[in-house]
């Protein structure tokens, strides 16, 4: 069993045998259009195939590449053969993410539909391509949400793709699900579709202290409020130990947050919500009436920048604070034992299933090496091969 205590946060959490359904809102059987969906993402992110991507943008889109912007620019796509056009294309990114022109690796999102109307690439609306510039071993993502899903947490499906644009060979690149109105259905059903999504990072400040600093997806476009947030903020901040656990019950999932903070810690995920206050999304099921906590940005894990052999001082990282909602897991006794039994479940198998976690390593290394023009890739595979130790050695001792 892996135990990284060196560096754990004195959190809370435990399901021992799994988390229902029910726990997190979502329905207990995948309703007709859940199922839909679940069908069209497996397809995309099929990891038994090494997807090819060729991307033509438009002149103005080449132009405009490298803004900070939400202005998508179109550009047709051909996924596996499959051609699409008038797609709609903006470079992703953010403040440590810097945006690199079309003759660069520039990050990508794809909206199939946003200048044809009903356009999906097999049922998806969207598509993130992530040049991994902060990932290394092209692995530390990608196992990372696996973790979370195998844990009983909702997390982003991913694959593998060799990326052309503009007829330039642009490397290997993670193609990631966008965590999205597809996304929420496919986890959670229809009945907790179009709630509140809002988008924690370190820059923003903690959400418990300031919930209106925090980014609330189509705030203005759809006049939404953030009474929810405003919500669970004043519960975590104003309510005494005693009555902490039933009170934060009525606004936050305890449960599946307590899993959330344990495969945080045993995957080395320094810079989200337990450790550096970031790179973490807040949901609000519409159905349920109760937050649930979604992994993003997890490129650092796994023996990434500042996990190999530790870094994590006294619940925090580099001096940074965790939210406050993750120290108070930490010193309520209720939920710090909940915190320490989900540990040990998720810090063992069938969770940290060491034997399942090194072949899919290895199945990664064999996907990569079947691409038939290794000159196109051979950057990124030198990427893969020198930083594949230090993954392995931390799936295998836990630093």
């Amino acid at each position: 069993m892996i135990r990284l205590l060196t560096f754990v946060l004195a959190l809370s959490g435990a399901l021992g045998a799994g988390l229902p359904a029910a726990e997190a809102g979502a329905t207990s059987r995948p309703d007709p259009k859940q199922a839909a969906q679940q069908k069209a993402a497996d397809k995309v992110f099929d990891l038994s195939r090494l997807h090819v991507i060729d991307i033509v943008i438009s002149e103005e889109g080449v132009r405009h590449l490298t803004e900070m912007s939400d202005t998508r620019y179109r550009c047709t796509v051909t996924f596996d053969g499959l051609e699409l056009k008038d797609v709609g294309v903006r470079q992703a990114g953010g403040m440590f993410h810097p945006y690199q022109p079309i003759t660069g690796k520039p990050s990508l999102s794809l909206k199939f539909n946003e200048f044809v109307k009903g356009q999906r690439l097999h049922g998806l609306e969207k598509l993130v391509l992530k040049n991994q510039a902060q990932d290394q071993s092209l692995l530390n993502e990608h196992l990372t949400y696996e973790m979370f899903r195998r844990a009983g947490v909702p997390a982003a499906l991913t694959a593998y793709a060799v990326v052309r644009l503009n007829g330039r060979p642009a490397g290997i690149y993670l193609m990631r699900e966008p965590v999205d109105d597809d996304f929420m259905l496919r986890n959670f059903g229809e009945a907790n579709t179009g709630g509140n999504l809002y988008e924690l990072e370190f820059h923003a400040g903690d959400f418990v202290r300031n919930p209106w600093g925090v980014d609330l997806k189509d705030e203005a476009k759809e006049k939404r409020n953030r009474a929810d947030l405003v919500a669970l903020a004043t519960a975590t901040a104003g309510t005494p130990d005693a009555a902490f656990v039933p009170n934060l019950a009525k606004h936050l999932d305890l449960d599946r947050t307590a899993t959330y903070f344990a495969v945080e810690t045993l995957t080395g995920h320094w810079d989200g919500i337990s450790f550096r206050n970031n790179n973490t999304y807040l949901y609000h099921l519409a159905g349920a009436d109760r937050f649930v906590i979604i992994p993003h940005g997890a490129d650092q894990s796994f023996g990434g920048r500042g996990g190999r052999g530790g870094g994590f001082r006294g619940g925090s990282f580099g001096g940074f604070p965790p939210e406050l909602l993750a120290q108070r897991f930490r010193t309520v006794p209720e939920l710090a034992a909940k915190y320490e039994a989900e540990l040990a479940r998720a810090g063992g198998a069938p969770v940290w299933d060491q034997a399942a976690l090194l072949a899919r390593v290895e199945q990664i290394a064999k996907l990569l090496a079947s691409y038939d023009r290794p000159n196109e890739i051979a950057f990124d595979l030198a990427r893969f091969t020198s930083n594949r130790p230090w993954v392995e050695s931390f799936i295998r001792n836990g630093q």
